[in-house]
């Protein structure tokens, strides 16, 4: 009885040994998943380096907290990643004109097949970046949290894909990431999330006049619409607003680039 008490006062205390930020950053070595993909966040060395894509990211979550729990300011210098520990700092640098610049980890994504690293406005807009949107870049390792670098990464939770009750229309978000090629004429988007197959063929009769090709898709757990809107930015915002005005959507926006 003695040693289970020592043992349960000193778990304790290493426990509230840590600060806020750091049991984050502790946290933040789960697995954890996103759009039905399970991300493994991984220990770092210092002095790792490689060449990556990197996009920018602004207004829409500009205020908003960062997995680190800190607000994000879209004009700082901070970044997000998929799987580095929270807290590391990378030295990022911009092949195309020698400029780089140390930013923090302090959030996670960009949640898109093609590139690693998220990059604030402002760090975008110093690397000279942010015109094209999406660019190569060099990444060096400069520095990770102790806390993420001693003992054994927080074991990975199993990931269950709960069924989503329907959503209201009033709660449905269009937001699209992609980089536009001179002969494109429309991108896919994705609408809604709906617990049964006829909440999603009502809404779907409800939008069908606005777009040309309607799909319904099947996801563990729920049901979404898919369509298409013209690859013209002014085009399709119109047509958002449009739904927007109708009570179809909520809110809606577009993080594009050009090629």
């Amino acid at each position: 009885m003695v040693k289970f008490t020592f043992l349960l006062l000193l778990s304790s205390t290493l426990l509230f040994a840590f600060t806020k930020e750091e049991r984050r950053i502790r946290a933040s070595l789960s697995a954890y998943t996103v759009k039905n993909i399970t991300y493994y966040p991984h220990k770092l060395a210092i002095g790792e380096s490689k060449t990556i894509k990197a996009s920018w990211y602004g207004d829409y979550f500009h205020g908003k907290l960062t997995a680190l729990g800190e607000v994000y300011d879209m004009n700082g210098i901070s970044a997000a990643h998929k799987t580095y520990p929270l807290g590391t700092v990378l030295k990022v640098t911009n092949p195309a004109n020698g400029k780089s610049i140390n930013v923090r980890i302090n959030d996670r994504g960009p949640f898109w097949s093609n590139r690693e690293l998220d990059l604030s406005k402002g760090a975008a807009t110093y690397l000279g970046t942010k015109q094209k949107g999406v660019a190569t870049v060099n990444i060096e390792v400069i520095s990770v949290p102790k806390v993420a670098r001693v003992g054994s990464p927080v074991t990975p939770k199993s990931s269950k894909v709960v069924a989503l009750k329907a959503l209201s229309k009033k709660s449905i978000e269009v937001s699209s990431y992609a980089i536009i090629e001179p002969q494109q004429t429309h991108v896919a988007i994705k609408l809604g999330r709906f617990s049964t197959v006829a909440k999603a063929k009502q809404y779907k009769k409800e939008i069908k006049k606005y777009f040309g090709i309607t799909y319904i898709l099947k996801y563990k757990g729920f049901y979404g619409i898919k369509s298409y809107i013209p690859a013209q930015k002014k085009k399709a915002e119109v047509l958002l607003a449009r739904l927007k005005k109708r009570g179809l959507i909520e809110k809606y926006n577009l993080f594009w680039s050009y090629e």
